[in-house]
């Protein structure tokens, strides 16, 4: 099978597309055959080496300290299952599905356990949708509703707002009810307006920590901003 291949850190230009060996499935995995996938910020920072501050020596150690354990990133699939193992028993051949791998998913086929996390894809998701949805979806609503206790009628600032995790933070804030302001530059306004965000600033042209206003909760997806300046609108 193909796959996007990188067996030393760096940027973009060390990942190359190679033929590799087709995952062997156990009894209790399954095979799916990836129609989308997608490249998180979890992919450029393995792929890079760019863990932030004191964290670069455990994530080398964890990833690899010289070179990468694991050669194929992607995170996240979305797909259709071509084999299953003798004891799978929750999905069938050509069931339509998508998932959180971890690792592995920027390539033509992906192994992943029956009881892991994967799921039926919902007939009205398409498979792009359905595969950006494991880490920007999910990493939203733990931030939201389990870590900032998110209430309807909270001031909920996004910044980042465009972004894999933003989009999906401007759509359950305003969910659970919250007026939603979001950070983006001048080409995504557009976007996060028609997300739902009541109201948008663009970064180019104004700065939130600035501007006099004070929310409850401050979501920044792409570390944009310091805690320092952040605080300043708590």
């Amino acid at each position: 099978m193909k796959a996007a291949v990188f067996e030393k850190y760096g940027s973009a230009d060390v990942i190359a597309v190679k033929d590799v060996p087709r995952p062997e499935i156990a009894d209790n995995q399954i095979l799916v055959q990836v129609f989308a996938t997608t490249v998180t910020t979890a992919d450029w920072r393995i792929r890079a080496s760019a863990f932030p501050g004191i964290m670069w020596l455990p994530g080398r150690l964890m990833m690899g300290l010289f070179a990468p354990k694991k050669k194929i990133l992607g995170v996240e699939f979305s797909g259709r299952v071509v084999s299953v193992g003798d004891k799978v028993t929750r999905f069938r051949m050509g069931d339509a599905v998508f998932g959180f791998s971890g690792d592995g998913a920027h390539a033509e086929y992906v192994a992943i356990a029956e009881d892991g996390p994967v799921v039926p894809k919902p007939e009205a998701v398409g498979y792009d949708e359905a595969a950006s949805i494991p880490f920007g979806a999910v990493s939203a609503l733990v931030f939201l509703r389990d870590f900032a206790k998110i209430q309807p009628g909270y001031k909920v600032l996004v910044a980042g707002a465009s972004g894999g995790v933003g989009v999906y933070a401007v759509q359950l804030a305003r969910y659970f009810g919250a007026e939603v302001t979001a950070v983006t530059s001048t080409a995504n306004v557009d976007l996060v307006r028609s997300l739902g965000a009541d109201h948008v600033v663009d970064y180019t042209q104004a700065d939130y920590t600035r501007s006099g206003e004070t929310y409850d909760i401050v979501i920044d997806t792409a570390g944009t901003t310091t805690f320092a300046a952040a605080k300043r609108v708590l």
